[in-house]
């Protein structure tokens, strides 16, 4: 049996086609594939607008920007997260607040939140993540922000495809925006879908979609119509300091025919998480993240909790079994401690579950023999105790 990997994309030859018949048009580079893919995500995801961008940190540097983050702004986030998370806050000269996890479903803790906004800081704006596809509390994230004046923005770079139900009892798909201002997504070779390299922002808002789209071209825009506008057609302004975050026809084409398989492959995801569920649950030395909120999550990751987690990690790669941990808390890197005093200690519960973390493989070309084999070698390894 060949190695298996943690994670990795699903092509197929529709989307190799796709791509090939997207290099032949005249315009590879941002042109109407772009515009089709970003008008079939937001139908998708059930928002208003969708901006596609170079990649999910780049749609997570501009969603602050687009909503007007200063410097010097305390924004709130979870150390539970790949740094981008936190970076998109400090490459616009905000600051990272970091505030604990929930020790089941792993997220940004809720109440952690409450007791942040609760101390007297000020603080801008709220970065929850869906952490693996669990979904986070977001009716009451909204009610938070709306009494502290906070803008959100949802990292849902784990969660397309995810869906919820809310108090009235409708199903809401994640990146609606319903409860937050903007939410953005990656198309990294793990995640849902993949471009290769990419990412989407959807709003409901008109004036947020219309910055965003200045932003991810330096800034620019056509200048309004005016005589010398009109007949000087070649004229743009940059209003804003920005840079390019573009992406390419040829990536969109590939997201467009990934996306219509999206929910196909949340299906078979859903199927192997319940294949683990049902397997691991007598093995008492590990404990997967809980997937609390009412609905169906994206289950981009099959995360566990595992005692002797570095031993187990070395042994089912020397099975050529490639598990990866997620992540290494934003608060142990050295940048973070150096230029924001963060140390090791700060967040227990966070610390605690990264000291047992583990990605078991997860993805929808896995194979349900791989699966069993992945099973059987954790079963074997803990045999030994």
């Amino acid at each position: 049996m060949e190695n298996i990997p943690y994670s990795k994309q699903s092509i197929d030859t529709a989307d190799i086609e796709s791509v090939v018949e997207a290099l032949h048009a005249r315009l590879i580079t941002q042109g109407p594939k772009t515009a089709e893919f970003e008008d079939a995500f937001a139908e998708y995801c059930g928002a208003k607008y969708a901006v596609a961008v170079s990649n999910g940190t780049a749609a997570l540097i501009l969603a602050n920007k687009a909503l007007g983050i200063q410097s010097g702004d305390h924004v709130i986030t979870t150390p539970n997260t790949f740094v981008a998370t936190a970076n998109s806050i400090a490459l616009n000269n905000g600051i990272p607040h970091l505030v604990d996890i929930d020790p089941d479903d792993l997220n940004i803790s809720v109440d952690q939140v409450k007791t942040a906004l609760g101390s007297g800081q000020k603080y801008a704006g709220i970065i929850p993540v869906h952490f693996a596809g669990a979904q986070v509390d977001m009716e009451t994230i909204q009610v938070l922000a709306k009494e502290y004046g906070l803008y959100v923005i949802e990292d849902a770079c784990h969660a397309l495809g995810g869906k919820w139900i809310d108090k009235t009892g409708l199903v809401r798909r994640v990146g609606d925006c319903s409860h937050s201002d903007l939410t953005v997504f990656s198309f990294h070779p793990v995640k849902q879908i993949t471009t290769g390299e990419g990412g989407m922002i959807t709003t409901n808002d008109r004036k947020l979609y219309t910055s965003l789209l200045s932003l991810r071209t330096h800034g620019i825009a056509k200048p309004q119509e005016t005589a010398i506008s009109l007949a000087q057609p070649w004229l743009y302004e940059m209003n804003t300091l920005s840079a390019n975050y573009r992406i390419t026809d040829f990536q969109s084409a590939l997201g467009l025919s990934q996306l219509a398989k999206s929910d196909h492959w949340i299906q078979r995801r859903s199927y192997l998480v319940a294949r683990y569920d049902k397997y691991l649950k007598d093995i008492s030395f590990l404990k997967p993240q809980k997937h609390t909120a009412a609905g169906e999550s994206s289950y981009h990751l099959y995360i566990i909790q595992a005692q002797d987690r570095d031993a187990l990690y070395h042994y089912l790669h020397e099975h050529d079994i490639l598990v990866q941990v997620h992540y290494i808390p934003v608060h142990f890197h050295p940048y973070y401690q150096e230029e924001y005093g963060f140390s090791e200690g700060d967040y227990p519960v966070c610390e605690e579950y990264f000291s047992k973390a583990l990605s078991l493989p997860l993805f929808p070309g896995l194979s349900d023999d791989e699966q069993d084999h992945v099973v059987e070698t954790i079963r074997d390894f803990y045999d030994q105790y």
